[in-house]
């Protein structure tokens, strides 16, 4: 198969999820917001459209946008608020936008020879971006799906009493030198470049801290003890008045997701903890957050945890193949042993979001630089809703400290 044949068939297998998770949204749901950190859920699935665009067509090759109202209303910049975007055509309307410029940008690789020195344009740069982007936002739609269940959940209930939670497992990694970035010509600019730094010895926890650990933590009055807190997570704890795991339910043993409420397996990752409450979990279990570069020595120096091959499901639980979090399987088991490091969950680090030494902005700067504010920190990982091209070991999420809408969780280090 050749390059542009690959691509195409790629695009195609992604846009496929992408309708068949527009079918999942209810359409009294698709023009509202559901939470201030979004837009409406409608308009991420024209955003995809737009943006795919703008890179394959106007900016790859020349072409103007087929509608300039729509190119406006789909994209992200200060002048198109998220409150303006509540004015999102419906859901055919955007299924026929979806197919409009998909079309022009199957058209535009067709025509477009991959040898040329645009680097848009070489080796097809502007379609993997587009495909990598469209991946990113089928998660976040997963995670307004999620909050769309949780705007109509029923009153709280008691709280019922937890168990405690199984012991820490740990793996040893016993030093030496570890290459952070990548040279794929298509990560994005932040995994760029690689470089080679020196990790101490440390251990690591061979899974993803899980359900029932975390309820552990609630039952030693984690959530009340302001010895564990810093003091920025104490503050953001008492405004937000957490207890519990975004999305938990007050029993503790039920989740509410994308598809509902749903009951919790006490061994799968813990998701919906913001970086505040994993740092307080960490100083409970006398351990810490991992650096990004200690997380990544975990994982060995594959493009995967567990090798080169790409992703299937008897390594990595991803793709929204479970609507949910579930123990990882151990063929996805990193050279040193440890379970998990790909799917399942984002997992924290202690690390601040930062550039890489050579790092140069593209194709735009507000992809990273705009968050490159030593504010936010590193994830690492992929999450259950994640899709296979961004499960590889070099792919940097961030968030701000505060921030648990997402399929966050945790491995502690020590």
């Amino acid at each position: 198969m050749d390059a542009k044949t690959s691509v195409a068939k790629r695009l195609g297998d992604a846009r496929k999820v992408t309708l068949w998770l527009m079918e999942q949204v209810p359409e009294e749901f698709w023009n509202q917001r559901v939470h201030d950190f979004y837009s409406p859920i409608g308009w991420h699935f024209g955003h995809i459209g737009r943006t795919e665009e703008h890179w394959a067509c106007t900016r790859a090759t020349g072409r103007a946008p087929l509608s300039e109202d729509l190119d406006f209303l789909y994209t992200d910049c200060p002048e198109n608020p998220k409150d303006a975007r509540v004015r999102v055509p419906n859901k055919a309307e955007t299924r026929a936008y979806l197919d409009s410029t998909r079309a022009a940008a199957l058209e535009a690789l067709t025509r477009t020879e991959f040898e040329n020195t645009d680097l848009l344009v070489r080796d097809g740069y502007a379609w993997e971006f587009a495909l990598q982007h469209e991946c990113q936002h089928q998660e976040t739609i997963c995670e307004m799906m999620a909050l769309i269940h949780m705007a109509g959940a029923k009153p709280e209930q008691a709280r019922i009493a937890t168990a405690d939670g199984p012991k820490l497992e740990w793996v040893a990694f016993p030093g030496g030198r570890v290459t952070l970035g990548s040279s794929d010509p298509f990560v994005y600019d932040n995994e760029r470049e690689p470089h080679e730094v020196e990790v101490d010895p440390f251990e690591i926890m061979r899974r993803a801290v899980t359900v029932s650990q975390w309820r552990a933590f609630i039952g030693e009055r984690g959530y009340e003890r302001l010895d564990l807190w810093s003091d920025a997570g104490w503050e953001w704890k008492q405004s937000e008045q957490a207890a519990r795991p975004f999305g938990w339910t007050p029993d503790l043993h039920h989740h509410i997701g994308p598809k509902g409420v749903r009951a919790m397996d006490g061994d799968e990752p813990v998701t919906g903890v913001s970086w505040f409450e994993a740092d307080a979990f960490a100083r409970w279990a006398g351990a810490r957050l991992p650096t990004e570069a200690e997380w990544e020595a975990a994982c060995g120096p594959e493009r995967y945890p567990w090798g080169d091959d790409e992703p299937t499901s008897d390594h990595a639980n991803f793709g929204i193949q479970n609507w949910g979090p579930k123990p990882p399987p151990k063929l996805g088991s990193s050279r040193i042993g440890v379970e998990g490091l790909a799917g399942g969950c984002w997992e924290w680090t202690a690390s601040a979001f930062l550039p890489f030494p050579g790092f140069v902005a593209y194709p735009y700067d507000g992809y990273s630089r705009a968050h490159m504010d030593g504010r936010h920190r590193v994830c690492k990982g992929g999450s259950w809703a994640t899709a296979g091209p961004l499960l590889r070991k070099s792919f940097r999420n961030w968030y701000v400290p505060g921030y648990r809408q997402g399929f966050l969780g945790v491995r502690l280090a020590r």
